[in-house]
């Protein structure tokens, strides 16, 4: 058994992991101790091939490309010239504070930023000897006169990134170096901000998720000439206005996709269907929990529990013990009935083409733009984007994913371009250490020429998205 001193010395040690998958709990003492091993690394020591095996899906903890796991392409000779990586930030506080939350306590303290000293040689501020490190901490007194009613205690902000969402970037981005820096060296050793360019969405868990997947992946570089202090980069991590920013659906910019949603909700055979089947369940979670969620609501409030080994939540009221406790077929069920609604509302029912098209299509143009720029040989080689399960869903919709579940914590996307020694341009799409798996294979994306690539996303740019949106 670890015990506490060996599983905090393993927390700083290892660069990311959770305590259990959340499809499946462990049950003995030894995996219950494991709060900061990674054991999705565990499992793929015995079981790599995760496109194809159903139990290896783990909420808490998305596969990871590696140098084992990473495929060659598909042509021999062919070389990776530009990359664009999605991923949704990593773990984090539950987004909302429930009647059973008062009395947890998340800690979020050491979920630092990534900031840093900078030599002053390269530094372009006037202000160059005034280099500080700041954190940003949220403190929750126990004598506030709101927290004790409305909180939970501990440090944790509703929706922040944890240590442990910090940490999975963390390693993500190194395992991200050893492919693209070292084996195929289409990133420099040294960072060049010429080479990357960061968007993320202006949400602070996905801003900290994006710095620390920057920190894996380059960190400290040396020693400043004039300072005792390591090095940094200096990260420009771009972000647009929340109201005009097209990384997750933007229904406050084009009200039609909300119109549109509500429709598939209220036509949807496979969504009544799905509101049939979990009458009782519905009302025994709404009793356990105190109120009434969405689908996506239950799981953001059990799972995060599940993914730090928290007690489950329980209702001391009277009625049979069986209803007045989350379990393991309480939490499997839930996921399940989150993978039918999201597969029907993003990929399959009537209506979802345009709602891909509206919300997504500013996005699969610009990644159309980035591929095209990296063909003509452009200077820009990651294009790296930091986003929500929000982001990762409708992109999985639009390529037409065969596995729709919800995005595990610190999922990703990678949209790769590669040319032949005969010149020939491909497109390859990783999703969570493999290559993506299509629904209607309208393309193989192991190896998608680039025009046909491209082609698709075309279906989903709209002349005049504006006027579309408007519509009633």
């Amino acid at each position: 058994m670890i015990g506490a001193r060996l599983t905090t010395v393993m927390l700083f040690l290892i660069a990311g992991g959770l305590v259990m998958t959340a499809s499946r709990f462990k049950s003995s003492s030894q995996q219950q101790d494991l709060i900061a091993l990674d054991l999705i690394d565990l499992f793929n020591q015995e079981q790599t091939d995760l496109s194809t095996n159903p139990e290896g899906y783990n909420y808490c903890q998305a596969p990871r490309p590696t140098l084992e796991t990473y495929p060659d392409p598909k042509v021999e000779g062919a070389t990776l010239i530009h990359s664009q990586l999605f991923i949704r930030h990593g773990d984090r506080a539950p987004i909302s504070a429930l009647p059973l939350d008062l009395d947890m306590v998340w800690d979020c303290s050491s979920a630092y930023t990534f900031t840093g000293p900078r030599d002053e040689s390269t530094e372009k501020s006037p202000y160059h000897y005034a280099n500080v490190v700041a954190h940003q901490v949220v403190t929750i007194p126990a004598g506030s006169p709101f927290a004790s009613k409305l909180m939970w205690k501990g440090s944790c902000a509703p929706g922040q990134l944890t240590p442990l969402g910090a940490l999975q970037h963390r390693k993500l981005g190194a395992a991200l170096r050893q492919i693209y820096v070292d084996k195929l060296n289409l990133l420099p050793e040294i960072y060049d901000a010429d080479t990357v360019h960061i968007r993320s969405t202006d949400v602070w868990r996905t801003k900290q998720s994006a710095e620390n997947l920057m920190a894996g992946m380059y960190g400290v570089q040396g020693k400043s000439k004039s300072a005792t202090h390591p090095t940094l980069p200096i990260l420009q991590i771009h972000t647009l206005p929340t109201e005009v920013d097209y990384l997750t659906l933007n229904a406050g910019a084009c009200p039609r996709i909300s119109q549109l949603r509500s429709n598939i909700e209220k036509t949807s055979e496979v969504l009544k269907q799905l509101k049939d089947d979990n009458v009782d369940f519905s009302k025994q979670l709404t009793r356990i929990l105190g109120v009434e969620k969405p689908w996506s609501g239950y799981m953001d409030t059990i799972l995060p529990r599940i993914c730090h080994n928290k007690p489950l939540q329980c209702r001391e009221d009277g009625i049979e013990r069986g209803w007045n406790c989350i379990n393991e077929s309480i939490s499997n069920r839930v996921l399940d009935n989150v993978a039918i609604q999201t597969t029907e509302m993003y990929r399959d029912a009537e209506g979802v083409f345009d709602v891909l098209r509206l919300g997504m299509g500013p996005l699969a143009s610009e990644i159309k733009d980035n591929l095209l720029a990296a063909k003509a040989q452009g200077r820009v080689r990651l294009n790296f984007y930091s986003g929500h399960d929000t982001t990762v869903l409708p992109l999985l919709g639009l390529f037409g994913a065969e596995d729709m579940r919800w995005p595990p914590y610190a999922s990703s996307i990678l949209v790769e371009l590669w040319k032949t020694p005969q010149g020939e341009h491909f497109v390859r799409v990783l999703y969570n250490q493999a290559v993506l798996l299509t629904k209607h294979n309208w393309c193989n994306l192991e190896w998608c020429p680039l025009e046909a690539f491209v082609t698709h996303l075309d279906r989903f740019h709209t002349k005049d998205l504006m006027s579309e949106c408007q519509r009633q």
